[in-house]
C-alpha cells in the first residue's frame, strides 16, 4: 500500500500517535538510566544486574516502535529520516514531534553518560587488580597467548 492508497493525513495521525508512545517508552527508559547512573556513582553495582534486564526489555519495546514508524514512512512514501518524518508531519514545530527529540536526547545523553562511568569503573578496577597482582610475591609466566599469568597451579589472590 503506497501513500496514494492511504490518505496522507490518516499516516499523519498514525505517526503522531506513535510518536507519543515512543515518547512515553523513552521516558520509562530515561528513568532506568537515570537508576543505572545513581548505581554507577554509588558503591553497591549488584543491582546493575536487574537494570540490564530492564533495559533490554525497553530496548525491544523501543526497536518494535522505531520499526512501525519506518513502516508508516514507508506507506508514506518517504525516507527513513528526520527529513522523512518532518516533511510527513508538515511542521518542524510539531510539539509532539519536539517532545519526542526532547525525551531522545536525554536518553542519548544518559546512555552515553554511564558508558563513561562504567569505562572508568572498569579502569579502575583493571588498575587494582594489576597493583594487588604485582604485589602478590607470586612469578609471573607468559601463557601461549603471550599475556602474562600467575603460576599455574598457584592459589588464587583471596583463596585458602
Amino acid at each position: 500500500m503506497t501513500a496514494t492508497t492511504v490518505d496522507i493525513n490518516t499516516l499523519r495521525q498514525r505517526l503522531l500517535a506513535l510518536f507519543v508512545a515512543e515518547t512515553q517508552q523513552i521516558r520509562e527508559f530515561t528513568s532506568i538510566l537515570e537508576e543505572e547512573q545513581r548505581v554507577l556513582l554509588g558503591q553497591d553495582v549488584q543491582p546493575l544486574f536487574a537494570l540490564a534486564g530492564q533495559k533490554t526489555r525497553y530496548v525491544r519495546q523501543l526497536q518494535q516502535l522505531a520499526d512501525s514508524r519506518a513502516a508508516i514512512l514507508a506507506q508514506a512514501g518517504m525516507p527513513r529520516s528526520r527529513e522523512g518524518i518532518e516533511n510527513l508531519l508538515g511542521a518542524k514545530d510539531n510539539q509532539i514531534w519536539n517532545n519526542y527529540l526532547a525525551a531522545a536526547t536525554r536518553a542519548h545523553n544518559l546512555n552515553q553518560a554511564n558508558g563513561q562511568h562504567i569505562t572508568a569503573r572498569l579502569a579502575h578496577n583493571h588498575q587494582a587488580l594489576a597493583i594487588l597482582m604485582a604485589h602478590s610475591d607470586q612469578p609471573t609466566v607468559y601463557g601461549p597467548d603471550g599475556a602474562s599469568r600467575t603460576r599455574p597451579g598457584s592459589r588464587l589472590l583471596g583463596s585458602y
